[in-house]
């Protein structure tokens, strides 16, 4: 989810819902949509981001990329598509 709506490269802000943070509250998603980001192998696409403006930070989900085979290495938080799959099956 990211409140930069300058991230997205198509978004659809007909989608309308609520997420609910650490506190309880619930914030507004006022949108969904593909953002790029830039990787050593070139632009990724990440799909299903949420459009939240109230937030002042963008949040991934680690368990989201795994679920989709994408592997993320940490050493400069990069994106990479991965064919490998999960040792856990």
């Amino acid at each position: 989810m990211t409140y930069d709506k300058d991230m997205f490269v198509k978004l659809d802000k007909t989608h309308f819902s609520k997420v609910r943070i650490g506190n309880g509250d619930y914030i507004e998603v006022k949108g969904i949509g593909d953002i790029a980001i830039d990787s050593d192998s070139g632009k990724r696409i990440i799909s299903d981001v949420l459009y939240i403006p109230e937030i002042d930070q963008n949040l991934l989900s680690v368990g989201q990329l795994l679920e989709r085979n994408t592997m993320l290495l940490c050493s400069k938080i990069k994106l990479v598509k991965s064919l490998i799959q999960l040792a856990l099956n």
